[in-house]
């Protein structure tokens, strides 16, 4: 128990702090999407501190993880720093810059830890799907990670690759939906409503858990329980707050695009703290 909880505080320690810097590199970049990093960015340190396989010395041996909703970059950047793939220096370099490596949406580059260029929303589960068909086929024991938004769930390609992994019952497959109700341009329910979103994918033989994308110890348990079951992919709904920990910016469709000016970035510190 003692052990569970050290590594329980770990995660939540790492968490805190890649929010600041959520924060922090957003402000000096000008960068958009700050809520939706909010959002996930607990998903993505339970995933990688607590959960996946990755070694960056053993590359070929690691899980595999799609960012899907890829304008989420950052938070995917900021996981892969701290597992130590590049230094905070060639993220603030390479961050939004011209020809830069670590762009808007990441680009696959193995070295950096990025499995897959993502961005184009749909395509990250499709992906996926055939990432661990492919396992399952060579009988390895590689298990992939996407992580999509409600939003995404729009695309028809994320419903036939539902039907592809679930005839094929790929239990090697893990999808977290950042289930936060919002989205580019409103609400997900007054846009395209999803619910019920647990029963469609069942309907489609996966396994299905709900949980709070921002409590590490309930994705964690959740994870595990899902890892547990056999003979069917699997869906992680986390309910989540777009913009999470800043009190201006959640639940506010404005977060998705807004860039912070000096003094709204000081009031998110504060309020983070």
């Amino acid at each position: 128990m003692k052990k569970k909880n050290k590594l329980l505080d770990k995660i939540n320690f790492i968490a805190k702090d890649l929010k600041k810097k959520i924060l922090d590199i957003s402000f000096k970049k000008k960068a958009h999407h700050i809520g939706s990093c909010l959002s996930c960015i607990d998903l993505l340190c339970a995933l990688y501190f607590g959960f996946m396989k990755i070694d960056k010395k053993r590359i070929y041996k690691n899980d595999k993880f799609i960012m899907s909703k890829g304008h989420a970059a950052l938070s995917y950047y900021l996981v892969l720093m701290k597992h130590k793939f590049f230094s905070e220096k060639f993220l603030m370099n390479e961050y939004l810059t011209d020809n830069g490596k670590l762009g808007g949406h990441p680009d696959m580059n193995m070295k950096l830890g990025i499995d897959f260029s993502s961005g184009s929303l749909g395509n990250g589960i499709s992906v996926a799907a055939g990432m661990a068909y492919a396992f399952k086929e060579d009988k390895k024991n590689n298990k992939v990670f996407a992580l999509i938004g409600d939003g995404e769930c729009n695309e028809g390609i994320v419903w036939e690759t539902a039907l592809f992994a679930g005839h094929h019952k790929l239990e090697n497959l893990f999808v977290i939906i950042d289930y936060n109700k919002l989205q580019g341009f409103g609400s997900t329910d007054k846009i395209l409503n999803l619910e019920p979103l647990k029963s469609k994918f069942e309907s489609f033989n996966w396994n299905v858990i709900q949980t709070d994308g921002h409590d590490i110890s309930k994705i964690l348990r959740s994870l595990t329980q899902l890892n547990n079951k056999k003979n069917r992919p699997n869906l992680l709904i986390a309910n989540t707050t777009k913009g999470k920990g800043v009190k201006f910016m959640e639940n506010k469709f404005e977060s998705h695009y807004e860039v912070l000016n000096e003094k709204k970035y000081n009031l998110s510190i504060k309020n983070l703290n």
